[in-house]
């Protein structure tokens, strides 16, 4: 997911040599600014994350097109320095593959670390100074844990096979709405967690479950979460049946599928990142911003972001009778 980020954002802001500013011209003159990005994991378990920042320069290309720059705008020989919650951690200039769009060549550079991932809420700070003297800073937070809820207490355990209440024909599920100060996006996603023998060999799989389906002109077409700043998620429990369904579909042998495990996680972004995503995206109103300003910053001395994101989880163990409906072994 960081990659992915970062290839983005590089993308998107070493070219910064146009703007809105001269009316009738596409390009602004030009002006060499420095730009930083590091994307942060919070991690409840503390576990070992390896942690990346890009540092790279502004550059301007005759014409308009930004792909015709051939010089690497990378900088080397910077010092960069990441803090959890005022822990400093010096992160090692090194190259990696170039990743897919890359122009540069078969290597990026980079600067890296192997650090104990911070957990929910800790201060993240970073500095980087160049060789020339500039220094550039960002700081943000991790979000804070969260607790999940349900609209159905399922006392056996999750089955679609249920009386509805009144006013609650789907699944919901929700995230802790503590008095938030930020608005954050949130991208859940619910998978059913299962295994196969296979010539003896047991192996493990995973499907995705739908919210819900729309009409299509082919069939049912599936609708999966996506990012939003809602807290809660809602799952039509026919999109349950179906997923469930879709494990064994086309294989006679029903019993050699064992599960009973459904799991939500919910990434979620801070507000730096969050503003980023709608920056790019255009999509929230609260976020809006300016048509002068290509990408969100919250990088001073520069340009570029530090942001953070978490990965809440949730397991939700299904109702043995439920399994066995469609012919699975509870394990």
């Amino acid at each position: 997911m960081k990659s992915r980020f970062q290839l983005l954002i590089l993308s998107c802001i070493v070219g910064l040599g146009s703007g809105c500013d001269k009316p009738f011209s596409p390009k602004e003159d030009f002006q060499e600014r420095y730009v930083l990005q590091c994307f942060v994991q919070g991690d409840y378990e503390k576990n070992l994350e390896s942690v990346t920042a890009l540092l790279a320069r502004t550059y301007d290309v005759e014409g308009f097109n930004p792909s015709a720059n051939t010089n690497d705008p990378a900088i080397a020989g910077a010092e960069v320095t990441l803090t959890f919650d005022g822990k400093p951690y010096n992160l090692q200039e090194a190259f990696r593959p170039a990743p897919e769009g890359f122009q540069y060549g078969t290597r990026q550079r980079y600067y890296s670390r192997l650090v104990t991932a911070p957990p929910p809420e800790s201060k993240v700070g970073i500095i980087a100074k160049l060789p020339n003297g500039q220094t550039l800073s960002a700081q943000t937070i991790i979000p804070r844990g969260r607790a999940f809820t349900s609209s159905y207490e399922f006392a056996a355990g999750l089955t679609t096979r249920l009386n509805l209440q009144p006013g609650k024909p789907n699944w919901i599920v929700g995230w802790e709405n503590y008095d938030d100060t930020e608005v954050h996006l949130f991208y859940p996603r619910l998978t059913i967690l299962y295994t196969k023998m296979e010539g003896g060999v047991e192996r493990t799989g995973s499907v995705p479950v739908p919210v819900r389906y729309v009409s299509g002109g082919g069939g049912p077409i599936p609708v999966y979460p996506s990012y939003s700043t809602n807290k809660s998620c809602s799952f039509e429990f026919y999109a349950i049946d179906s997923a469930m369904a879709q494990i064994s579909a086309g294989d006679p042998d029903k019993h050699s599928y064992g599960l009973h495990t459904a799991r939500l996680e919910v990434i979620e972004y801070d507000l730096p990142l969050s503003k980023y995503f709608s920056s790019v995206n255009g999509s929230l109103d609260q976020f809006s911003i300016r048509t002068d300003q290509l990408v969100f910053s919250n990088v001073g001395g520069g340009i570029g972001i530090l942001a953070s994101f978490i990965v809440h989880k949730v397991q939700f163990d299904f109702d043995i009778r439920y399994v066995l409906l469609y012919g699975y072994r509870y394990r």
